[in-house]
């Protein structure tokens, strides 16, 4: 049989059965259970997405018949495209969120957050009476918004109520990687996305043509791209750290792909969020309890 039959991921419908299912057969003690909520880079299906890529066997593993943790798992995944740190951790759906978190034994958390929030019809409002600017004057324009403080609160509120429901579970974050092709949309076909291909060719771009007329300059564009993924470890994800200590940390994905391992302007190709799943994989391993690891 295929082990990727001991690699689970639900949404909220199949999870209770599957999970009591495992309990039943005494299989807990060796099959971890995590929860996951994020953005695009947990969700697209432009490419086997970053969490794909840790929950779905590789082909060597395949061969070898063994995952890479514990008796295979078990995923319950949240996470949707597009959402943002601001949305995702608003209180209301913490709080819906936490009811399924504190009713099953997880063993960990992971999330995705932040990226959406500085991209889009942000970058549009907040630059669209601006002139030319140097590359340091936009990134001074989008920190005196406001922006940063705001995703670090909303961080801050799902943090506090899932250390406060399960005190000594690891909840594990992680940066963006340094875009490189700015100002690409992300090329739609069936293949990728199915019959919405038809009707729809391209999405984005989400960063370039939204400060081109304050950073016209490619390389500037790259730049300001490479100051905000920055600015969020700096201003949201270090303050974080260091204030939940003992229960969250993020895994540092920067200066990691080259332009050949980005699909569009924000997303890596599969190959690309392979890569970075290896890195993300050893920040899981070191913090499962160690029944659960091998």
């Amino acid at each position: 049989m295929s082990i990727s039959s001991s690699i689970h991921t639900f949404r909220r419908g199949k999870f209770r059965k599957v999970y009591r299912l495992l309990k039943r057969h005494g299989l807990l003690q060796t099959t971890p259970v995590i929860i996951c909520e994020g953005d695009s880079w947990f969700s697209t299906p432009l490419a086997m997405n970053l969490l794909d890529q840790i929950v779905i066997p590789t082909a060597a593993e395949e061969a070898a018949g063994k995952v890479w943790i514990g008796d295979g798992g078990v995923f319950f995944r949240a996470e949707k495209s597009g959402d943002t740190a601001i949305n995702m951790f608003s209180q209301k759906y913490v709080d819906s969120l936490g009811k399924w978190y504190k009713a099953f034994d997880f063993d960990m958390v992971l999330l995705s957050a932040g990226g959406n929030d500085f991209v889009a019809e942000f970058l549009a409002d907040l630059f669209k009476n601006r002139g030319e600017m140097t590359v340091k004057e936009a990134l001074e324009v989008v920190v005196d918004s406001g922006r940063f403080e705001q995703v670090f609160d909303a961080y801050k509120v799902f943090i506090s109520r899932f250390t406060e429901l399960k005190p000594n579970i690891p909840i594990i974050a992680h940066t963006y990687d340094y875009p490189q092709l700015l100002g690409k949309p992300a090329k739609l076909t069936i293949n990728n996305i199915g019959l919405i291909a038809l009707f729809k060719k391209e999405i984005g771009d989400w960063i370039g043509g939204n400060i081109h007329k304050s950073l016209p300059n490619n390389t500037d564009k790259r730049k300001f791209a490479k100051g905000l993924i920055d600015s969020f470890v700096k201003l949201v994800l270090k303050p974080l750290a260091k204030e939940f200590n003992d229960n969250f940390s993020y895994v540092d994905l920067r200066g990691t792909l080259s332009a050949e391992f980005w699909f569009d302007e924000m997303h890596p190709t599969g190959e690309g969020f392979r890569q970075l799943a290896q890195i993300y994989k050893q920040a899981i391993l070191e913090k499962l309890p160690g029944s659960k690891k091998t």
